[in-house]
């Protein structure tokens, strides 16, 4: 897994990645006005940010492959990176996972979740949307992908 940290004007967010394109399409599915840092600074993972559109040109120079096409074999590792979206800078992960992993009870681990991604300044709330766009690819709740359709974002 590679940490990331999500490149946006607002408020911190880390995020854990397979693989650089389930990074990307992770973050794509935010917004393409964000982009992605590994926390190695390596720039060959980085996500770049597209202000001005190119996403999907990029994507298919990157990988070889349509965004759309890629998305429903992707769904997986692209959920578990919508999930562990955390408020907070690759340090605060850190004491974040060490919480979480001290945590048995699945409500209060939940709770401190919830709890944690409160300390944001933004309005925005990057980190609750992004977890809610991952429980709907895992199924969890009613999804909006299917073999013919883009996620609704």
């Amino acid at each position: 897994m590679t940490e990331y940290k999500l490149i946006n004007p607002s408020d911190p967010y880390t995020f854990l990645a397979k693989t650089k394109e389930s990074a990307a399409l992770a973050v794509f599915l935010l917004g393409t006005l964000y982009g992605a840092s590994p926390k190695d600074d390596n720039e060959e993972k980085r996500i770049p940010v597209f202000l001005f559109g190119g996403a999907e040109e990029w994507y298919r120079k990157e990988f070889g492959r349509s965004t759309e096409a890629r998305l429903k074999a992707e769904k997986q590792n692209v959920a578990d990176a919508l999930l562990s979206f955390m408020y907070g800078s690759f340090e605060d992960r850190r004491r974040y996972e060490a919480a979480l992993n001290a945590i048995t009870d699945e409500e209060k681990k939940k709770v401190f979740m919830e709890e944690w991604q409160d300390g944001r300044t933004s309005m925005k709330n990057i980190g609750e949307y992004a977890h809610q766009l991952g429980e709907k690819l895992k199924g969890k709740v009613k999804c909006c992908i299917d073999d013919t359709t883009k996620v609704d974002t």
